[in-house]
């Protein structure tokens, strides 16, 4: 891990987007741990269209998200990272992919949150 910190200190846009997205990925696991004790067993996940609950969730389900997308940040740092000597044009990608799916995993838990 240490050994991509020159790597950021030298390339401010890769710096600032890996902020960004670590910066949502603490907020929401701020938002999951101080709410997680007052949910129910089992959380609303999707409502249908006449706004009736059609699919319900374990709250533990929660982790899961907020795990997957800091699971899928990490392998988007390394790829960006490795790709940047080769194929600059997908080291970009892969730069805003990783602050765009951090923005994701914390609008999921934050409409999760608020619907129940």
């Amino acid at each position: 891990m240490l050994k991509y910190l020159p790597f950021f200190k030298h390339h401010k846009i890769y710096s600032a987007l890996i902020f960004l997205g670590i910066a949502f990925s603490v907020v929401s696991l701020v938002l999951t741990a101080t709410n997680y004790g007052r949910l129910a067993e089992s959380i609303v996940i999707k409502f249908d269209t006449l706004q009736e609950v059609s699919v319900f969730g374990e709250k533990s389900g929660l982790w899961g998200i907020w795990l997957l997308g800091l699971t899928m940040m990490g392998m988007n740092g390394v790829l960006m990272y490795e790709f940047w000597n080769r194929e600059r044009f997908l080291s970009y990608i892969f730069a805003f992919a990783n602050s765009f799916l951090s923005l994701l995993v914390f609008l999921i838990i934050v409409v999760l949150l608020s619907n129940n």
